[in-house]
């Protein structure tokens, strides 16, 4: 057997994508996998698992949660984090409470302020509390925390 291109070169390997025998000049190392430069070139040799995705930066998962929830959208670090369906609820959830809140706090002239704000600061704390939970749970997502 030799290589499919130079047809007189003993081949170092197989084509991991096409399955040829290619020699040393047409072999490409992509993510300690051998594919032919033919392969390499139409685009069929790369594929998701052939370049992992970059792990997500923690820090920015939590920033992301707590700077916007400071003004009222949780929900935005999780959907970075790759938990979409979670960050989307926190979104939604938050937002009906803003309405609720801005309805009583129209009833009693301000006065339920005294008690929503508190119950607002304990809510950013819960989510980024249960997304960096989240985050030490997943560390394929995060680069092995």
């Amino acid at each position: 057997m030799k290589c499919y291109i130079h047809i007189d070169r003993e081949p170092v390997g197989t084509c991991t994508s096409c399955g040829r025998p290619i020699c040393y000049e047409c072999a490409v190392e992509v993510q300690g996998k051998l594919v032919c430069r033919r392969c390499l070139g139409t685009g069929r040799a790369i594929s998701p698992s052939t370049f992992p995705h970059p792990p997500k930066d923690r820090g920015i998962a939590l920033i992301l949660e707590i700077l916007p929830g400071l003004f009222g959208f949780l929900g935005f670090g999780w959907i970075y984090s790759g938990n979409t369906s979670a960050g989307i609820l926190w979104l939604v959830g938050y937002f009906i409470w803003v309405c609720i809140q801005i309805v009583v706090a129209t009833a009693t002239a301000g006065l339920s302020l005294l008690c929503t704000v508190p119950v607002n600061i304990a809510l950013l704390v819960i989510s980024v509390y249960s997304l960096n939970k989240y985050i030490r749970q997943h560390p394929e997502l995060f680069g092995g925390i």
